[in-house]
């Protein structure tokens, strides 16, 4: 009794602590609040109380997220329930603290609670992500029709992206028409299209995410508003640039009017962190000393899952001239994806000097791929410093056994010298010898030789 006496004054006293009145956001009683779980996609529902220093702070963001959502007519609805005047049903479900935060999907009353800032971006984010995430995909009933293109920008959804996607660069601005960033975003963004309207190597382009979950799904989008660009159906860079100088400088980073060029990628004078390979290319990209290939196709979810990361690894070793973050597109490339019997997607291969030393099926966290190629590169270094000192050692020895060589082959001249010097010194003295012995000889002939008679004279 002297509780209720206490919050009647207080409600007297304190008006503004009363349930806020507020158009934005419904107010849910019992059966309200069992009738629009049952009937709507979607119930974010904030539990409160008048007296709540923290909810009546809070109101003005819930009120602007309420804004956003339910005046736009979206089966998702922004509301709150007022725990004072209806405690039971607060206490069924197990409310404890206020002010608290539960989305209820439809037809289901074990709700998802919200525990993150209580800021407008994160609250938006939160209700695309649990609303997106419980949504079955529609099966495709009609065929591919054309995509639209007004003023250069080109309106794409879950029945023609892929098609238009897979060939050429592609850059598209995923968005949900409630994010008040998206909205400002949008102007920017139709002037890039007209400024692109006729460049013929790029397409600007728009993706409603609320209306084509399908595809925000495969693309894995948890964020809006978000930036991909897309060459030839593949992720190959993100930004979050807002400005149309900054985008501009983007495109100008990013835009190749040209197909991949391995010798041009391999020297790094492309942007790109990602090589696109190709049944044309392929032999002459495995030339490089690490080649680490993810193989794709367009249709697999998982793929699309592991394109943000296997751009930040690309982005790791961008400036590593001997390593080489590539993908190949199964889709495209037939050939190569049969030769190297890939079974399943995504397959990771990494080639060393050619050989496949590593192969993984579906992904793996950033730091692990990242340690795998530095342990194989750090294999490749020692080997090198190995065979330069077995070259040094080599040499040293080369050079030992020629210095040896040359000291013999100058002992053997010297000894064939003297021994040269000692036989033509034994010659001249036979010479001289023989010479003299020659001279005794005539002269002993001229004493023994008589001399004439008279008679003879």
């Amino acid at each position: 009794m002297n509780m209720f006496k206490f919050m009647f004054t207080f409600c007297l006293l304190f008006p503004q602590y009363v349930t806020p009145d507020d158009k934005n956001v419904f107010e849910y009683d019992p059966d309200e609040f069992y009738k629009q779980i049952v009937n709507k996609d979607g119930n974010f529902i904030m539990f409160y109380t008048p007296w709540c220093r923290h909810c009546k702070e809070f109101h003005p963001i819930w009120s602007e997220l309420g804004n956003l959502i339910n005046s736009r007519k979206y089966d998702i609805a922004i509301a709150q329930v007022d725990c004072m005047k209806h405690s039971k049903l607060c206490k069924e479900n197990d409310i404890t603290g206020y002010p608290t935060l539960l989305y209820y999907h439809k037809n289901s009353f074990t709700p998802v609670e919200y525990k993150s800032t209580r800021d407008l971006p994160s609250l938006t984010l939160f209700v695309s992500a649990v609303y997106t995430k419980n949504k079955k995909p529609k099966p495709k009933e009609r065929p591919l029709p054309n995509v639209e293109i007004y003023s250069g920008m080109a309106s794409l959804d879950d029945y023609n992206i892929e098609k238009f996607v897979s060939k050429g660069q592609h850059f598209v601005l995923f968005y949900v028409p409630w994010c008040t960033a998206s909205q400002k975003l949008a102007i920017v963004w139709a002037e890039m299209a007209k400024i692109y309207e006729n460049n013929e190597y790029l397409q600007i382009g728009r993706i409603n995410c609320y209306h084509n979950e399908i595809t925000c799904q495969n693309f894995d989008i948890k964020q809006y508003p978000l930036l991909l660009w897309i060459v030839n159906g593949r992720i190959m860079g993100q930004t979050d640039m807002k400005t149309l100088p900054q985008l501009q400088e983007y495109v100008k980073k990013m835009l190749l009017t040209e197909n991949h060029d391995p010798e041009k990628f391999v020297k790094k004078k492309k942007a790109l962190p990602v090589a696109r390979i190709s049944e044309e290319t392929f032999e002459t990209f495995l030339e490089n000393e690490l080649v680490y290939v993810n193989y794709f196709a367009p249709w697999c979810a998982h793929c699309m899952q592991l394109s943000p990361l296997w751009l930040k690894l690309g982005e790791r070793f961008q400036n590593e001239s001997r390593v080489i973050i590539a993908d190949i597109d199964c889709a495209q490339s037939k050939t190569i994806c049969e030769v190297e019997k890939i079974n399943g997607l995504p397959t990771l291969i990494l080639y060393k000097n050619k050989n496949i030393v590593n192969v993984e099926h579906g992904s793996k966290p950033l730091e692990s791929l990242i340690t795998l190629v530095n342990e194989h590169l750090h294999d490749n270094k020692t080997l090198e410093e190995n065979e330069n000192k077995e070259n040094e050692n080599k040499g040293d020895e080369n050079k030992g056994n020629e210095n040896k060589e040359n000291e013999n082959k100058g002992d053997e001249n010297k000894g064939n010298e003297n021994k040269e010097t000692e036989n033509k010194g034994n010659e001249n003295k036979e010479t001289e010898n023989k010479e003299n012995e020659n001279l005794d000889n005539e002269n002993n002939e001229s004493t023994e030789k008589p001399l004439p008679n008279k008679d003879e004279l």
